[in-house]
């Protein structure tokens, strides 16, 4: 790490070296709004290890299926591969592994005893079912109100089903349920039921996560038209496959996502779509794909213009009078509009759809004492997330800011704490210090590392997918999902000197392709340049390195592991994996009789020390594959691992042992046929000797 010095004692104390990575995160987990460990699950993926991915995606976050479609990945902006050729596609590549292992796969951390108190939600958005899923897990009881038939949210209800299909959000609200969450559908919490109801029903806390339910309207004539629509009143009615006139030429008022999914859901209807919006193409507030999507599928841009008036003639919408916007933003960068009111147009349209945001639909207020701000807004405390009665929390889009399904389930994972040290009698005090974020790469070591490109992801034509509501774009297969993973550069999980070790031979320096080690009286690895290829770990003569990314001994270990569970097997062969297939990362090939096949992410970590004790482990003989071609991870492997089975060889010649008992093979191929044949033809080669 930057400016701490470790000694062995340090190292000795970690009850693994992975905990340094705790101490310092790669930007992706930190800029992931729930903090997943990305760099972990991306990793899983890249070995075939499917569950295992799902697994550390959904310890934090709820909606894993969701945001494998729809997350605005803030991973992938902050992503440093980006420095090196494009940042890996992380949405993607969780949105294959989510999928792929639907309910069925991923594990249910339910506790023993539910038995802690009731807690009663508000909404089923994602706010509301990430902090049902951890108050869960905590052991306590909570129900889940929706006023509508399914749960989901927004989700559900407006988010277009060519963005979000429902049978995939079902997954996450299947996987969420098991955990013992109990959903109530149909029931509208200030209207069929209040607040004071849930209290009176043995509920210890109420929650507040119902979102921004209501469209934001203009106070403009014309506005009451029957024919001008609140935004989400349109995008519900699709949701649930009513039957809309929406007319042959749309004008949608606004410039965000939701505007965008009004608009491409309006073409899907068949009309000519323009979106009208005061800012400009760079100032739009919708993600750039999202305008680039619906630009594609033939919505019509509108940029500096301010509705004024909403022109109808016997009641029928015949045009939108709008004015020019010289300005957005003031000086300080604020929504601060200004107009030309001589520049006005009128733009012909037969329907007018209001997409300028959202509000909160405060009914739940209705009886239940709860206070309101000047604005209409709950009140409600940010550090604690209790509203003017300490018994009611509230959280989401309800009390922050408009974001993203992911920010809400950071919302509320964050909330679940907060009841969890109410309900247990304690002063609410959550930390929400992160550990330092680890650097962008250096141009110089960016230079350096292989370029690999980015895995496409298929999406369907413009012409076809405008005429449907059926998903835009494709899957990954398992071949692209994997390589795609393989481009993760491990951030964080390179090397760490011992100081009171560390000899400062040079020997670290000499051997890293990247020329990262800077040698003094020490050697020290600074954790923002190393790329984790473990070539110092494997040749340092003092054993002063240490992986900071897995254990010291996790090599040595599943040769003597492997051994032991079948007492047939004698072969031992460290194969590089970066390359190779789902099924032999899974051990599901044919390996020839007697072989323990371990795969490694790359060779350059795999040591004298790592060979020689599966010897000591009870091999017989020791394999060393080598990828083929270029396909190892990083530059040099292949020349290094050939110098130090050489040497592994020598030493093995001086204990008594057979230095032919250890081969190096070097493929030629990396396909699963090639595999076992090399390895066969290695096995008979040491039979015949």
């Amino acid at each position: 790490m930057h400016d701490v010095d470790l000694t062995s004692k340090d190292i000795a104390a970690l009850s693994a070296t992975s905990e340094i990575m705790d101490k310092e995160w790669a930007p992706c987990r930190s800029n992931c709004p729930v903090h997943a460990d990305v760099r972990k699950y991306i990793e899983c993926v890249a070995e075939g290890k499917w569950r295992g991915a799902v697994d550390v995606i959904r310890e934090n976050l709820a909606l894993a299926v969701v945001c494998g479609r729809i997350c605005h990945h803030p991973c992938e902006t902050n992503c440093r591969r980006k420095d090196v050729d494009d940042s890996v596609a992380i949405r993607e590549v969780k949105r294959f592994v989510v999928e792929q292992q639907g309910v069925a796969g991923a594990t249910v951390n339910k506790p023993a005893a539910q038995d802690k108190a009731r807690v009663a939600i508000v909404g089923a958005g994602p706010a509301g079912l990430a902090a049902a899923l951890e108050l869960a897990r905590k052991g306590f009881r909570p129900t889940i109100f929706e006023k509508f038939p399914i749960a989901g949210g927004v989700c559900a209800t407006a988010i277009p089903k060519y963005r979000l299909p429902r049978d995939v959000l079902q997954y996450d609200v299947d996987w969420i349920l098991a955990h013992g969450v109990e959903l109530v559908t149909g029931v509208d919490i200030g209207k069929d039921k209040s607040i004071a109801d849930l209290k009176a029903d043995d509920f210890e806390a109420v929650l507040i996560a119902a979102g921004l339910a209501k469209s934001r309207m203009l106070p403009i004539p014309g506005s009451d038209n029957p024919r001008v629509f609140p935004v989400l009143d349109f995008l519900t009615a699709l949701a649930f496959d009513e039957k809309i006139d929406v007319g042959s030429d749309v004008l949608v008022i606004g410039g965000g996502n939701v505007a965008c999914d009004a608009a491409r859901s309006a073409v899907r209807l068949g009309a000519r779509v323009r979106m009208m919006c005061l800012e400009d193409r760079s100032e739009m507030p919708a993600w750039e794909w999202e305008i680039e999507e619906a630009v594609e599928e033939g919505v019509e841009l509108v940029n500096r213009r301010g509705p004024v008036e909403v022109n109808t003639d016997g009641g029928k919408i015949t045009s939108l009078t709008a004015r020019m916007v010289t300005r957005v933003f003031n000086d300080e960068g604020r929504f601060a509009p200004e107009y030309d009111d001589t520049a006005v147009v009128d733009v012909e349209c037969d329907t007018v759809i209001m997409a300028i945001g959202q509000v909160a639909d405060t009914g739940f207020v209705e009886g239940s004492g709860l206070e309101l701000n000047e604005r209409g807004m709950l009140t409600f405390n940010p550090a604690t997330h209790q509203t003017s009665q300490p018994d009611v929390f509230a959280c989401g889009e309800i009390v922050t800011p408009p974001g993203s399904a992911v920010e809400a389930c950071a919302s509320g994972k964050r909330v679940a704490d907060a009841i969890e040290m109410f309900l247990d009698g304690s002063e609410i005090q959550i930390d929400d210090e992160l550990p330092p974020a680890i650097d962008i790469i250096d141009e110089t070591t960016a230079g350096t590392v292989i370029k690999v490109q980015r895995q496409p992801v298929k999406t369907i034509e413009p012409k076809v997918r405008r005429a449907n509501f059926e998903p835009i774009d494709c899957n990954y297969v398992i071949d692209q999902a994997m390589c795609e993973a393989r481009r993760c550069m491990s951030c964080g999980s390179g090397a760490e000197v011992m100081v009171d070790k560390c000899a400062a031979c040079l020997t670290c320096l000499r051997v890293c392709p990247f020329d990262i080690p800077v040698v003094t009286d020490v050697a020290r690895i600074e954790s923002d340049k190393c790329q984790a290829c473990g070539m110092c770990i494997a040749a340092c003569p003092a054993n002063a390195i240490v992986p900071r990314g897995r254990d010291l001994k996790s090599i040595a270990a599943q040769a003597e592991t492997a051994l032991a569970e079948d007492a047939e097997r004698d072969v031992v062969a460290y194969i590089c994996g970066h390359n190779a297939s789902a099924s032999q990362w899974r051990n599901e090939f044919q390996t020839p009789a007697g072989v323990v096949a371990i795969y490694l992410p790359s060779l350059g970590g795999l040591a004298s020390t790592d060979i020689l004790a599966a010897f000591v482990a009870g091999a017989k003989s020791v394999l060393v594959v080598t990828a083929a071609g270029a396909n190892e991870r990083y530059p040099e492997v292949n020349e290094r691992i050939a110098q130090r089975v050489a040497h592994s060889r020598q030493l093995l010649a001086e204990t008594g042992i057979d230095p032919n008992k250890l081969t190096l093979v070097e493929l030629a191929d990396d396909c699963d046929e090639a595999v076992t044949k090399a390895l066969a033809d290695a096995v008979a080669a040491l039979e015949s000797n």
